[in-house]
């Protein structure tokens, strides 16, 4: 060790598995603010390749222990990350989360409360998953409602999450192999809404478009209390590039990063596939958010853009005209401390390495 290493602060690895590639973000924290010592990533294909749709179908969970574990050791040696003690995210799809409402009673009481929920809850078996809750506070009243009802009815809510005990011990191999001390398992909705709103306490929706699908959630107070996962995402947009210029689909990835949404007239007119793919995710977001406002009264003041697709020129404004909101590309990397020639690189890749980046906050 050399002199005075010790008195460096500590640093933590997040590590993004997803369908197409793994994304590695080592940050260490001064005080109340944090540093990006290393990031990278690594694909499971070369940049002159093309996964095959049939993986897409796939998800990441099915790539063997060892070929991740390998990419895994190759990106950390690569980009000179130090860090061993790790977390790594669920896809949402994989695990269970839910908020369940509870009277307020003692700890013990309260514990035993909570199990007897999971059985109702979760969709597996207790016996086959690890349990985490957390106390996130008391129900909050609907708009309009009066203080004395509210009083009246007061409740704990709980934030109830389940992973199957088969996912767990998947990565925990994954970790072990890499020679790393694995931390947590989040579900990438959690480390999102901590990389992009830093504690930020509006009503906010991410959408974070990936590779083989699109996870929609709201953070409320702080707290991610809507996460919906369905598969129209990245891939479909090349797909349908593809059928729009007749081209495979390693060149329409590359067109749809080149051009996006930035067509004539006339490929506007023939770009009915794309537009309906980019439309409908507009439409789920919109569906979201009007389905929490029944729910809550309350009201989604703007919406974060997350995930490889992000970027895409064109969308970012076909979300704004479709929703009638504020929408940004969220920039994870905002607020960190970092070289200053990296801003650009870090500004255009940033979306894709939110949930990353996220993991690497946790503690």
């Amino acid at each position: 060790m050399k002199l005075f290493d010790f008195l460096k602060p500590k640093s933590y690895l997040g590590i993004d598995i997803g369908t197409s590639s793994i994304k590695v973000v080592e940050l260490s924290k001064s005080r109340d603010t944090y540093k990006l010592e290393n990031y990278g990533a690594v694909t499971f294909f070369s940049e002159n390749e093309f996964l095959p749709m049939e993986v897409y179908e796939q998800n990441a969970l099915k790539i063997p222990d060892e070929q991740v574990a390998e990419l895994l050791k190759k990106v950390i040696i690569a980009t000179g990350i130090t860090a061993k003690k790790a977390a790594i995210s669920l896809p949402v799809f994989s695990a269970f989360s839910t908020i369940i409402e509870l009277p307020p009673m003692p700890e013990d009481e309260l514990e035993k409360a909570i199990q007897f929920e999971a059985r109702q809850h979760v969709p597996i078996p207790v016996s086959e998953v690890s349990l985490a809750s957390v106390v996130i506070g008391e129900e909050r009243p609907k708009q309009g409602q009066p203080a004395a009802t509210a009083q009246a009815k007061k409740r704990l809510e709980i934030l109830l999450v389940a992973v199957p005990n088969e996912i767990k011990n998947k990565y925990q191999h994954i970790a072990q192999l890499a020679g790393l001390e694995l931390i947590a398992i989040e579900m990438e909705t959690f480390p999102l809404a901590r990389a992009l709103l830093k504690g930020a306490r509006d009503t906010v929706a991410i959408v974070d478009i990936g590779a083989r699908s699109t996870d929609i959630c709201i953070v409320d107070n702080g707290v991610a209390r809507i996460s919906h996962n369905f598969d129209s995402a990245g891939i479909d947009v090349t797909k349908a590039y593809g059928s729009l210029w007749r081209v495979d689909l390693a060149e329409a990835e590359k067109n749809k990063k080149a051009v996006g949404l930035d067509l004539t007239p006339g490929q506007l007119a023939a770009a009915g596939e794309v537009l309906m793919v980019v439309d409908g995710i507009v439409s789920e977001t919109s569906r979201i958010i009007s389905s929490y406002f029944n729910k809550t009264g309350r009201n989604v003041s703007g919406v974060a853009l997350a995930g490889g697709s992000a970027q895409m020129s064109g969308l970012l404004e076909r979300f704004k005209d479709g929703l009638g909101l504020d929408v940004v590309i969220g920039n994870p990397f905002e607020g960190l401390i970092y070289p200053r020639e990296l801003k650009e690189t870090l500004a255009k890749f940033g979306p894709s390495y939110a949930v990353a980046v996220g993991l690497a906050m946790r503690k």
